[in-house]
């Protein structure tokens, strides 16, 4: 089987099973002023921030983070000339 797919399967069951047990881990006076999710294709990226002000620092920090996930996918996989 191919390595990357068996790392992007690991990723996504990682998911799943974070998205399953967190809200087992809550806590009984947690609350989330604010909240966002971002789709990449099937991925979702979510986040939430106490204070309303961070939602702005929390949607820049996820465009960042894809990127450069894009632009290391660009250099990692272009096929050689």
């Amino acid at each position: 089987m191919n390595r990357l797919f068996v790392i992007g399967l690991a990723l996504v069951f990682a998911g799943f099973f974070i998205m399953a047990v967190a809200p087992l881990l809550q806590a009984q006076n947690a609350q989330v002023a604010t909240a966002g999710c971002v789709f990449l294709l099937f991925v979702p990226i979510c986040f939430g921030a106490g204070q309303p002000q961070l939602m702005s620092a929390a949607v820049l920090a996820t465009a960042i983070i894809l990127a450069v996930l894009f632009l290391l996918s660009v250099l990692f996989f272009r096929r050689p000339t």
